[in-house]
């Protein structure tokens, strides 16, 4: 403990070492009000897309010291977007692979590796890295803006902003005064949905609530493996096993709110219930059997504020929330829970008429976990009709985890050079403490020109079976450049240029039945390209090209390979690491014929991919595929403020398959929905 302290001490007095010199600089000096200097640092009010993500405070994302984007809610609705995984495979660098389960995130060739965040609360978990709400298990009814970094953040948002973060950030009652309702119908599988949005807006006060809810069938295979885990001592005789079953219907429903009062308290949360069924398929032993996610969420989140003078703040952060996943694997179900309590204070002072920002922090996580499963077998080796005798060992763990942080940023402006550098120390009880950083510079040369060089590392949470394995885990690691180049030609035309190198250490992979990869490390370079074009007022084109690489060794599991009739046999299973596609390309166009109408197009490509899971013995690929998305919507139909919108998926209906769990599964088909919006 004492060795941990130290580095504590360290850094704070790096920190103040730093400080000491600026502050006796700005002692005399008298600059603007605290609530002038949270934005003139990196924009001076202009109409820009503002994030606050990328240094715990509002700024421009042109400028801001990350590889920054911003989704507006004005562009979610008139591209007809409904998930989040929808919004980010627009964006350079993400790929949202479709899976029988759900959706996958990659960023930048490494799966599972962004933190997501809503109203600032992570929204991930320790027992699975692919447990994101990125389809309908979070709505989009009530969001403002989705906020976007690519690019390590550990040293502002601690473990799990790895490859990059995700914050969806909520509406409140400042942006709606009144109530917004909408339903919506689709097909492919009956889909219903609803959602009411209700705010005030009283001046001191503000409040927000939201409603939403959807149901409709999502996969309509029909499995053959319905009985198996029998009186869990034995499975069921294997003429016992097999039949004809459906998934069945998917359900959500979600509730949030926030009130605040001044700039100075805010209450908010979120509630989410769902199941989503779904069907797996191991064509090597013509078996398929059903599977359910069903993973109630939500969390309660208390914010202050407190200006201690015109150039310094504090700021606290008080969070609880929760996870109860609910897995259903054919004829057994495995109940696990999460909680995760978490409070931060965070110190804001501007120097020298706000050309020099510090912000510090700590912060105290503590998770609790209950049942969590680790798997001791590859599970479809075990569903082989000649295995009559045994089952997999699922053992159901509980363990604590507590996470104590100290961190700070500095960030200063000379001329058109802003240049910081941050740190953070990570004390752990249960993993090796833990060191991030960042550092970089913008050089904006003119308005038009903006030059980002980001240089930062970060890590991830280790699986829970990590922490219950190993004495003392080798936390996984990331270490990424970035150099940014944007050319904001003028109101109608820009272009960037962003290239981006990573080094990952002690890389590990999870498959759910065959447990964890041994360490193993990766580089990746790639580039990612940007352009929009408006030739008219009511015409607007963008377009983005990601191209990745990656080199590093085969991932290797340890893993039951064969069952002989009487024991199982062991045996290194190595197959390539899986980075998705390697060409990303996306052309989009929206175009205002008339005031009331807007209409928006999609062009999407992802070049192809590989089938990779333990135990295969070929790696199949499947093909690059170009898809077309099209959104209609008009305003003011019949009478004012109702709105209708047309949203068409796949538009050419092509049939593709895109790799599954265990075998290649049909990519998505055409789909349509139809939508009714009004603001009363």
């Amino acid at each position: 403990m004492t060795i941990k302290l130290h580095k504590i001490f360290f850094i704070a007095a790096l920190f103040s070492c730093l400080l000491l010199p600026i502050s006796s600089l700005g002692a005399g000096s008298k600059g603007p009000s605290s609530g002038h200097d949270d934005t003139m640092l990196m924009f001076v009010g202009e109409d820009l897309e503002v994030l606050s993500i990328a240094s715990r405070r509002q700024e421009s994302a042109w400028q801001a010291p990350a590889v920054a984007q911003v989704v507006t809610r004005e562009e979610l609705e008139e591209r007809g977007i409904k998930t989040l995984s929808q919004a980010l495979e627009m964006i350079p660098g993400f790929y949202m692979a479709r899976k029988e389960w759900g959706t996958q995130s990659y960023l930048r060739g490494i799966p599972d590796s962004v933190l997501f965040l809503y109203d600032t609360v992570p929204l991930g978990s320790d027992i699975s890295k692919s447990l994101h709400p990125l389809d309908h298990e979070l709505s989009l009814a009530s969001v403002k803006r989705i906020e976007i970094i690519r690019g390590p953040g550990s040293v502002l948002w601690g473990p799990d902003a790895f490859a990059g973060i995700v914050n969806v950030v909520p509406m409140t009652g400042k942006d709606l005064d009144g109530v917004e309702t909408g339903i919506l119908y689709g097909i492919p599988g009956d889909q219903e949905a609803f959602y009411v949005n209700a705010g005030h807006d009283a001046g001191l006060w503000d409040a927000f609530l939201s409603v939403s809810g959807r149901e409709g069938e999502e996969d309509d295979t029909v499995s053959n493996l319905v009985r198996f885990w029998g009186d869990g001592e034995t499975p069921v005789a294997p003429e016992d096993r097999f039949g004809e079953e459906k998934p069945g219907r998917s359900r959500y429903l979600e509730a949030s709110g926030r009130f605040s009062f001044r700039d100075w308290f805010t209450v908010s949360g979120l509630l989410s219930d769902y199941k989503r069924p779904y069907a797996i398929s191991w064509p090597e032993k013509d078996l398929t059997w059903r599977e359910s996610r069903s993973v109630p969420f939500g969390f309660i989140k208390l914010e202050a504020k407190k200006d201690l003078d015109r150039s310094s703040a504090l700021r606290f952060t008080g969070s609880y929330s929760w996870l109860n996943p609910e897995y259903e694997i054919i004829d057994l179900t495995l109940n696990q829970k999460e909680r995760t309590s978490y409070s931060e204070i965070i110190y804001d002072r501007s120097f020298l008429s706000g050309r020099g920002l510090f912000t510090a922090g700590f912060s105290y996580r503590e998770r609790h976990i209950k049942d969590a499963p680790i798997w001791d077998g590859y599970l479809p080796e075990y569903l082989e009709p000649e295995n009559e005798s045994f089952l997999p060992i699922i053992t159901e763990a509980d363990y604590d985890t507590r996470l104590r942080s100290l961190f700070g940023q500095y960030t200063h402006k000379i001329g058109d050079l802003d240049f910081w550098l941050g740190v953070r120390n990570d004390e752990h009880d249960d993993y090796k403490d833990h060191v991030s950083y960042n550092a970089g510079a913008v050089w904006s040369a003119s308005s038009q020109w903006v030059f980002k060089v980001l240089y930062g590392t970060a890590y991830r949470t280790p699986f829970a079976s990590q922490l219950l394995e190993e004495e003392e885990v080798d936390l996984e690691k990331i270490k990424t450049l970035n150099i940014q180049i944007a050319w904001d030609i003028s109101k109608r035309a820009g272009l960037s240029l962003c290239g981006f190198a990573s080094r990952i250490e002690n890389h590990i992979m999870e498959d759910p039945y065959a447990g964890l990869s041994q360490p193993n490390k990766q580089d990746i370079k790639g580039v990612e390209i940007e352009g929009r074009l408006s030739p008219h007022s009511s015409l607007d084109f963008s377009a983005n090209l990601t191209l990745t690489d990656n080199s590093g060794p085969d991932e290797t599991y340890l893993s039951k390979t064969y069952f002989d009739g009487n024991i199982w046999h062991y045996e290194d299973l190595s197959y390539p690491y899986d980075s998705g596609p390697r060409t990303l390309f996306n052309l989009t166009g929206t175009w205002r014929p008339v005031e009331r109408v807007t209409t928006f197009a999609r062009l999407g490509y992802f070049s192809s991919r590989r089938l990779i899971y333990p135990g295969a013995t070929e790696f199949h690929s499947t093909p690059g595929v170009w898809l077309l998305d099209l959104t209609a919507t008009i305003r003011d139909v019949v009478f004012s403020g109702l709105e209708l919108e047309f949203s068409i998926r796949n538009l050419a209906d092509k049939e593709y398959d895109t790799p599954g769990t265990y075998s290649t599964i049909e990519g998505k088909p055409f789909s349509a929905i139809v939508m009714l919006r009004k603001r009363w």
